[in-house]
């Protein structure tokens, strides 16, 4: 049954953007040469919904990937989604006849409940999917975050747009091409997670949020690296390095208090946790190895 609604609605979403394309007015001057400042101008504004349909036929393409089975009520919802959808191309066409601050109001009301009903379906299959509560729980949450946001700057653009078209506009180009990057990024952020064990998941969401450059930082690699053919190798040998060297770090200052301490229960405990920590050393090595083995395997495959 995934594979019909994936496939009925690809084939709603390509007709959505021939659609589109087909309805492109073509206006001519009073001489009856062509008006090339308004077919540009109308194409531009067709490309702004070309990357917004795309964007969130990527979304739904990813997130019905991770799911084996369609509940009727995602069905449901997916198609009040498609045919919301569906009506992208009319609002379109009366932004490209007729530029107004109606008109923009109008599209940018379609695109936020779009956009609204295509996240929180994604919410819903991504709650499908993962079947760890804690994992999905933070995954969820993050979700939610992100969703927040979209909201808010949404509405704030229906409130700028009465006032300033034609710089809405660009922003309207520049937030599905945004959502698009995020996708990607969170695609391949979700492909690495699934190659560590779980307490290299803890350390990796433990430092995964930080600060804003932190954050930066981990959104542009994933990006780079999502452009990549590979395996993650440098993603996953900069972690390693990272839980080594911290460990090493509590290993050192844990193994000092030991040296100064007297009290008989202080000193069990921190006895047990430097076994632990030397546990944790020893299992950084085995996985360098396995991971150099499995490496060294890889390419002698492909040779």
């Amino acid at each position: 049954m995934k594979e019909r609604v994936v496939l009925f609605s690809d084939a709603i979403i390509a007709i959505i953007l021939t659609i589109m394309v087909l309805e492109l007015p073509i206006k001519y001057a009073a001489n009856g040469a062509l008006n090339y400042a308004s077919l540009f101008r109308a194409i531009g504004i067709y490309f702004i919904s070309f990357c917004f349909v795309a964007s969130v036929w990527f979304q739904m393409a990813y997130a019905f990937n991770a799911i084996e089975k369609v509940k009727n009520k995602i069905l449901v919802v997916y198609m009040l989604l498609l045919f919301l959808l569906s009506l992208v191309p009319s609002s379109t066409r009366l932004l490209i006849e007729d530029t107004t601050q109606e008109t923009l109001l109008i599209y940018g009301i379609l695109t936020l409940i779009v956009t609204f009903t295509a996240r929180r379906m994604v919410v819903s299959l991504t709650k499908q999917a993962i079947q760890d509560s804690e994992s999905q729980k933070r995954r969820v949450d993050e979700l939610n975050r992100q969703d927040m946001f979209s909201l808010i700057s949404r509405l704030v653009l229906l409130v700028i747009g009465w006032y300033l078209v034609e710089p809405v506009l660009i922003i309207y180009l520049i937030l599905p091409i945004l959502a698009f990057m995020q996708n990607v990024a969170d695609r391949e952020e979700d492909n690495f997670v699934e190659t560590l064990t779980p307490e290299q998941r803890s350390m990796y969401f433990e430092d995964r949020g930080g600060d804003l450059r932190t954050a930066a930082k981990r959104y542009s690699q994933l990006l780079r690296e999502s452009l990549k053919d590979g395996d993650n190798k440098n993603r996953w040998s900069a972690l390693m390095d990272e839980w080594d060297k911290r460990v090493n770090q509590e290993l050192s200052t844990k193994e000092q208090q030991l040296n100064q301490v007297t009290d008989a229960k202080e000193k069990a405990k921190l006895t047990f946790e430097v076994a632990q920590l030397k546990k944790q050393q020893q299992s950084i090595g085995m996985q360098r190895q396995r991971y150099q083995q499995r490496t060294a395997r890889v390419r002698n495959q492909q040779k």
